[in-house]
């Protein structure tokens, strides 16, 4: 889908959840912006050098028999079964200082933090040993287990400690081995301590894209660049019936770093309205329904602001050269994280991992047909 995003007031933290402003964070995701391609890269790299040098019984070694039995997840082959066995993990050594998925996320739990930062949802995956003898977790090709890939999947970044005082490393820029640099070159070898110190995410609008304020419609970079912190989003007490809007603060705005090629939705309705998004973006149809972008369908309705519907007539999927944007509502409520983008209703960028648990669920409950109703 798209890149990775700058985050301009907050930052993903080193914990499942979203931490308080951190703009060291903050900074040090701007300095290590990858693409969507080369983060997948580099979560793979964080979790084989984990394994090769991180479970053995020594430091800097690994062991592919130091496996346990996962209490998180289960193995899908064996659950086919109709057996409840969880999945073959690895937990990097407790007394390193030198880990590369986190000392204290998911009590170090490596394929688990794998595959929280590349899939959403799902309690069982499909467990493999590699060439070198480690077992492994992925989803299945018939995708039972329930998970999709991450619209935005989170990568780690790395400083010589967990403070504020750390200086910012990074892994070679081809993860030619699992040594840390001072430098995105990969010219100057670290050789000491370090730590992760986060994770980062990614964004969704084109930059012709509109955004509601207060104000009215302003366009996304627009309002990045002024800071606009008066975003409208539904009220928590919205419904398809009335859906009043509210005026609320901005947790944080998104966007990438570098220009790149963006797969895109480009969205067209009855009443001549357009949205363009990125593949994963969730927005809202007229069945109260949160769903990807990239599952709609012409004929699908659409909504608009004041709740009526709107016809989807023609969907494009094409490609955009440059950078995407997103942001973040303060409020947690998830009807108060639905925006108004081009005149219509969408979800923020709270919904594309976080929350992703929502999308194709129905989340406006007025008026909305019981045969749709979530049982």
């Amino acid at each position: 889908m798209n890149h990775f995003k700058l985050f301009l007031v907050a930052a993903i933290a080193a914990v499942p959840t979203l931490a308080l402003a951190d703009p060291i964070t903050v900074a040090r995701c701007a300095s290590d912006q990858l693409s969507v391609s080369n983060a997948h890269l580099r979560i793979e790299w964080a979790r084989q050098c984990s394994l090769t040098l991180n479970t053995g019984s020594v430091p800097n070694t690994g062991n592919p028999a130091n496996y346990f039995l996962s209490g998180r997840a289960y193995d899908l082959t064996i659950l086919m079964t109709g057996m409840l066995v969880g999945a073959k993990e690895y937990r990097e050594n407790s007394s390193t200082t030198r880990p590369y998925t986190s000392s204290t996320f998911y009590n170090s739990e490596i394929n688990y933090t794998y595959v929280w930062g590349t899939y959403t949802g799902a309690g069982a995956y499909t467990v493999f040993q590699d060439p070198t003898g480690y077992y492994k977790w992925t989803t299945s090709s018939t995708q039972r287990d329930g998970s999709t890939q991450n619209g935005s999947p989170y990568y780690p970044i790395f400083a010589t400690n967990a403070s504020a005082t750390g200086t910012q490393l990074f892994p070679h820029p081809t993860l030619a081995n699992c040594n840390l640099y001072t430098d995105k070159t990969g010219t100057t070898p670290y050789t000491g301590t370090f730590a992760v110190v986060g994770y980062c995410e990614g964004g969704c609008y084109t930059p012709d894209q509109s955004l509601r304020f207060s104000t009215g419609d302003v366009n996304i970079v627009d309002a990045l660049n002024a800071r606009r912190n008066d975003i409208v989003t539904l009220s928590p007490d919205a419904t398809l019936d009335d859906p009043r809007t509210q005026v609320s603060t901005v947790y944080s705005y998104t966007r990438d770093l570098f220009d790149a090629s963006q797969p895109i939705i480009k969205l067209t309705t009855a009443s001549g309205g357009s949205l363009n998004v990125t593949n994963a973006h969730p927005v809202l149809i007229s069945n109260g329904r949160l769903v990807r972008a990239d599952k709609l369908r012409e004929g699908d309705d659409l909504l608009k602001a004041d709740g009526t519907p709107d016809p989807i007539t023609r969907i494009a999927r094409t490609h955009f050269w440059g950078k995407v944007y997103n942001l973040r509502p303060t409020a947690t409520e998830h009807v108060a994280n639905i925006l108004i983008a081009q005149g219509f209703l969408v979800g923020s960028a709270r919904f594309q991992n976080e929350d992703v648990s929502f999308i194709n669920r129905t989340i406006l409950f007025g008026a909305v047909p019981d045969e749709v109703m979530p049982k």
